[in-house]
């Protein structure tokens, strides 16, 4: 929804317009909650004729036999204001009034009946917003005059209660209840006291809701935003934000993508454009080697150069981003994985592959392939066994590559998916490689939304794991 000049306005008066809006409609709702739901009687008693009628009541009771006491109590006028009910046991509520007014009460209830103190019960409690009970109120006076303000705030010489109940024996077991006469609101007016706070909250909490989603979701955005860079090394714009601060944060974040994204493209060609000149004089190289007269040397100096060329492919394959670009098809990961083991273990090294023959994935067949060819090249350079583990979730594939070389510390597994760097320091190209080969590895598996981790493998050597979602 939206509201005119809302997005002009800064945050904090949005949050204050929303402190006070909420503020004024639960003072609406509570305004217009006694307009539906009627307040409470207010019932004024005379304190000597309320001793009157309990004298009348009682004799009325007693003159008749049990079995009738119920009918006879019937006619009483006073059954306009109080309801009468006989019982055969001792009512069950406690004797609340022990002190102030209401003690007094009792005792001149008990002494205007003839009764002993303990065979008369009094409850009445005091509620502090006479507005919110659910039962109707008794206001008993003492004799008037008195002045009409001071009745509902003098509790000293006024009595007020919202659930007053007058037990008394009048022998043979019996009791008699006298209470005010209901006017049948009481469980809507329950009902109205548990909706009032709940509509606070309510109200209190959507308009909240509604502000904090108006912050929160920019910051999503901006995440999300931040995460597909970190992946795929392109771009992605933020929208226009209705709030002024958030507005500039995006502006400024879409700025800095601009420059971050230059600033690497330019590094990247830079890169890739080496690369590629490189490759003449390797060619050069490579023919000017044939003409070595001594053999041990021309096969050193040919291998330097098939060196050098792997790293320069290495490094235009990294700078080029051409796995990334790749289309995306239906692969059999589970044959992939038996395929890239069979020709390593063609090779003489060891390959055990533990897993289904066939598992499908949304992926780029050539950047997957890849990854997963350097990993086992890896395994078999620095070790004599290799054990490739897949396991087709309802989500995710995961896959291990575990090797029993000599692994990789755990200070320098981050740093090993650096690019160009090698954690073994000679110039080998059987145990040195390129440096690119895990970078690469984990740029590919970043943009298809994985997981690569390094680990220990259970034989002391390196475990790779990696997890791919099945839809991305």
């Amino acid at each position: 929804m939206k509201i005119p000049l809302w997005s002009r306005l800064r945050l904090a008066p949005r949050i204050a317009l929303v402190i006070v809006g909420g503020l004024l409609a639960v003072k609406a709702v509570d305004e217009v909650m006694p307009l539906v739901i009627r307040p409470p009687q207010i019932m004024f008693f005379d304190r000597d004729w309320l001793l009157d009628n309990l004298h009348d009541i009682r004799d009325r009771s007693v003159a008749v036999p049990a079995a009738e006491r119920s009918v006879a109590l019937q006619d009483l006028p006073v059954r306009r204001w109080l309801d009468i009910e006989p019982l055969n046991t001792r009512p069950e509520f406690p004797h609340t009034s022990r002190t102030g007014a209401f003690a007094e009460l009792h005792l001149q209830i008990a002494d205007t009946l003839g009764l002993a103190p303990q065979d008369v019960l009094l409850m009445a409690d005091d509620l502090d917003d006479p507005e919110y009970s659910p039962r109707p109120l008794v206001v008993i006076l003492p004799p008037l005059p008195t002045v009409m303000t001071d009745v509902l705030d003098d509790r000293r010489s006024n009595m007020l209660s919202s659930d007053l109940r007058i037990a008394f024996h009048i022998g043979s077991g019996g009791w008699l209840l006298v209470t005010p006469r209901s006017d049948g609101q009481e469980t809507v007016r329950m009902i109205r006291n548990m909706l009032l706070p709940i509509s606070v909250v309510l109200i209190i909490g959507l308009l909240s809701i509604w502000v904090a989603r108006g912050i929160v979701r920019p910051l999503d955005d901006l995440a999300a935003a931040a995460e597909k860079l970190g992946r795929n090394r392109e771009l992605s714009l933020v929208g226009d934000f209705n709030a002024p601060e958030l507005r500039a944060i995006g502006e400024t974040f879409n700025a800095m993508q601009l420059r971050l994204k230059q600033f690497v493209d330019d590094r990247l060609q830079m890169i890739a454009a080496i690369s590629h000149d490189l490759r003449t004089p390797l060619t050069r190289l490579r023919l000017f080697a044939e003409y070595v007269p001594d053999q041990e040397q021309r096969r050193q100096v040919l291998s330097d150069i098939k060196d050098m060329e792997a790293m320069v492919s290495a490094t235009l394959t990294y700078a080029s981003n051409q796995l990334k670009d790749e289309a995306r098809s239906d692969v059999d990961l589970g044959s992939l994985l038996i395929s890239l083991c069979d020709t390593a273990a063609d090779a003489g090294c060891r390959v055990v592959y533990d897993g289904p023959d066939h598992a499908r994935l949304s992926c780029r067949p050539v950047a997957i392939r890849r990854v997963f060819a350097n990993l086992i090249d890896n395994g078999c350079k620095f070790g004599s066994e290799v054990r490739v583990t897949l396991r087709d979730g309802p989500d995710t594939i995961a896959i291990t590559i575990a090797d029993d070389g000599p692994g990789i510390p755990v200070a320098q597994r981050e740093e090993a998916f650096r690019p160009f760097t090698r954690l073994e320091t000679s110039r080998n190209r059987e145990t040195g490689g390129t440096g690119l080969g895990l970078t690469i590895a984990s740029d590919v598996i970043l943009a298809h939304g994985g997981v690569i981790e390094l680990g220990d493998a259970p034989a002391g050597g390196l475990l790779v794991t990696v997890m791919l979602p099945k839809a991305r």
